[in-house]
Parts: C-alpha cells; sequence; structure tokens
C-alpha cells in the first residue's frame, strides 16, 4: 500500500484543518476497532470519521509494515 497524500481532508462537520488519527484498539474483531478507531476533529471533537477509500484494516497493515521495517 502506497500513501501518496499525508496531509487529512477538513474536519466534515466544522471543516477546521484539525483532524488527527486515533487508534483506539488494533484487534480487528473488536467493536473499538470498528467504532472508536479513525479521524477525530481537534477543533470541534466530532469523530470517529472514515476519511478517504483507505479503511481501518488497510491502515493497520500499513502500520505494520512501517514497525516492521
Amino acid at each position: 500500500m502506497e500513501l501518496v497524500d499525508w496531509t487529512p481532508p477538513p474536519c466534515p462537520t466544522c471543516g477546521a484543518d484539525e483532524m488527527y488519527h486515533k487508534l483506539v484498539s488494533h484487534i480487528p474483531s473488536s467493536k473499538a476497532f470498528r467504532t472508536l478507531n479513525g479521524w477525530y476533529c481537534g477543533k470541534c471533537h466530532a469523530g470517529a470519521f472514515q476519511l478517504g477509500n483507505v479503511t481501518e484494516s488497510d491502515a493497520v497493515r500499513f502500520a505494520i509494515s512501517l514497525i516492521n521495517k
């Protein structure tokens, strides 16, 4: 998997450019993985959002590949 643009899009709720990704659980079968992992807004605290076309499973695989390098 190759990520070309590292800049997160603006918040879908307030439009602020303060989005950050929060990983609550790395276990794909857990409820927290499905409902709490994702993008949150640093300004209005809205989230968790799935932004773009990368799934949480894709993000976990990418993070693991970075750790293993």
